[in-house]
């Protein structure tokens, strides 16, 4: 602790940390309940966001990976993920797989061809088409369990619970692996991440799962309850180092600088993606 306040007043440090730690601080404050409040509303209004969410991620995650010869369509990345998101809220809606997931499905194999135009050779057009046609999979496959776990019984309030404790995750994570951070959790792929702060997002995760488990009554038993938290702490940091590791790979700091104080969409995403996943099958196989 004594070492935080050292930081904080040092004049060399002040403009940095501090201001980077009060920034983020202030912009979680407004986009934690903005996002609830999305999730709750459910229907369009969930659908719209997942989508936006998509479009920037999947253009981030392809900007990402554009490294030397190997350049996925970045705004065919962006309106596939948005797309997919799209087409499973429609296709939840009963509307018929031909109208919906067909025409997505041809296009998104087709549209890449267009790399051909560029004449590159045959080894680049492979990886590109292979980019340009995973990266909308990837972000908007991802991001569509979100749709499939909201149309679930009580699954305003399952998607509710998973959102609120990755959030809950996210910032007690950050705020305790800040100030009493020690050991490192994987220096290789995440300087940043401590035990300290891993330990405090389990504990937190795991309280918020309680907590949620009685004021939306969910239909599970108090362990099962905690076992939801423990899951979607572990995917959450998961899905966070993976995210680390290909910034890594790349040599990016961020994914991007659209949100002050955090990055890109990719920094706020990374950690509820494979979370998604996780919850939707963990109260599918679960839930009676």
């Amino acid at each position: 602790m004594e070492n935080f306040w050292r930081l904080c007043i040092s004049p060399t440090t002040i403009d940095s940390k501090v201001r980077n730690f009060l920034i983020r601080t202030v912009v979680t404050v407004f986009l934690v309940p903005v996002t609830l409040v999305f999730v709750w509303a459910g229907g369009w209004w969930l659908t719209a966001l997942l989508a936006a969410c998509a479009f920037l991620g999947g253009h981030e995650l392809a900007k990402l990976i554009s490294v030397r010869q190997y350049k996925p369509v970045k705004l065919i990345c962006a309106v596939w993920a948005a797309a997919t998101v799209l087409v499973s809220y429609l296709y939840l809606s009963e509307y018929s797989f031909q109208s919906t997931f067909l025409p997505v499905l041809v296009s998104a194999c087709l549209a890449p061809l267009c790399l051909v135009a560029r004449k590159q050779r045959f080894k680049y057009f492979c990886i590109n088409y292979i980019t340009t046609f995973g990266v909308p999979i990837c972000i908007g496959g991802l991001l569509s369990f979100a749709v499939f776990l909201n149309n679930l019984d009580h699954g305003r309030n399952w998607l509710f619970t998973l959102v609120a404790i990755v959030a809950a995750t996210d910032i007690a994570g950050y705020i305790f692996g800040s100030l009493f951070g020690k050991h490192k959790l994987a220096p290789i792929i995440s300087p940043s991440k401590t035990w300290e702060g891993g330990g405090a997002g389990l504990t937190f995760a795991i309280g918020t799962s309680i907590a949620l488990y009685y004021l939306l009554e969910l239909p599970i038993n108090l362990s099962s309850s905690i076992g939801f938290g423990v899951l979607i702490w572990g995917s959450a940091l998961v899905g966070d180092l993976l995210e680390s590791f290909i910034k890594r790979v790349v040599g990016a700091k961020d994914s991007g600088s659209l949100i002050p104080g955090h990055g890109g969409i990719l920094d706020r995403m990374d950690s509820i993606l494979i979370s998604l996943i996780v919850g939707y099958y963990f109260v599918l196989w679960t839930v009676d």
